[in-house]
């Protein structure tokens, strides 16, 4: 998914904000680089960012963009919008205590999602995966939090434990299925991108 307009290191969850321009030249880059491939199906979360990353390589392989509410960011409730790092007030401080408590795995901020709800949501996309016979590459368009559990689910890593795991924004992660199971073979892959001033997604 491409970089997004005024976002600096923000929680963004489900904020429907549109990409900046480095947003736009990714999404540019990732219809390059993809443009040769043979593209069976593409998903997206519905979510502006992550649909229009995809639309242009949608646009010149013809092929309909399938939005799944399965891929969408993790939602973050009342800390969404809250820049990291600047507490500068007493309404950021609580906002930061709330953010903190988010990394553990069933607490829920109000009107978002916690990891456990999210891991649910990725691992039912995950089967869904699975049962589709389809020649061609499947392009799936998400969001770092729901990276990071795909990782996790894949991996076997525990949900609450410290990530140490690169997920720039733009870049490619390239799983293989292999007798009903899937596999990582390539993870935060970017030379089809400028590396230079890529952020980390949130």
């Amino acid at each position: 998914m491409g970089k997004q307009n005024g976002i600096k290191k923000k929680i963004q969850g489900h904020t429907n904000v549109a990409l900046d321009c480095d947003g736009h030249r990714e999404s540019y880059a990732i219809t390059k680089a993809l443009e040769q491939d043979g593209i069976g199906l593409i998903f997206s979360s519905p979510l502006k960012r992550a649909y229009n990353t995809i639309e242009p390589l949608a646009k010149r392989k013809q092929k309909a963009i399938i939005c799944s509410k399965n891929l969408m960011e993790r939602g973050f409730g009342i800390v969404e919008g809250f820049e990291i790092g600047n507490i500068t007030s007493a309404k950021a401080h609580a906002q930061n205590l709330i953010l903190r408590k988010t990394a553990e795995k069933n607490y829920r901020p109000d009107g978002g999602e916690s990891l456990y709800d999210v891991h649910i949501r990725v691992k039912e996309f995950l089967d869904f995966l699975s049962t589709i016979d389809i020649k061609g590459v499947v392009v799936c368009v998400t969001h770092g939090g729901v990276l990071d559990i795909l990782y996790r689910i894949i991996m076997d890593e525990p949900l609450s434990s410290e990530r140490k795991w690169a997920i720039p924004n733009g870049a490619f992660f390239l799983l293989e299925r292999c007798e009903g199971d899937f596999k990582i073979t390539k993870w935060a892959e970017t030379s089809h991108l400028n590396s230079s001033g890529m952020l980390d997604e949130y």
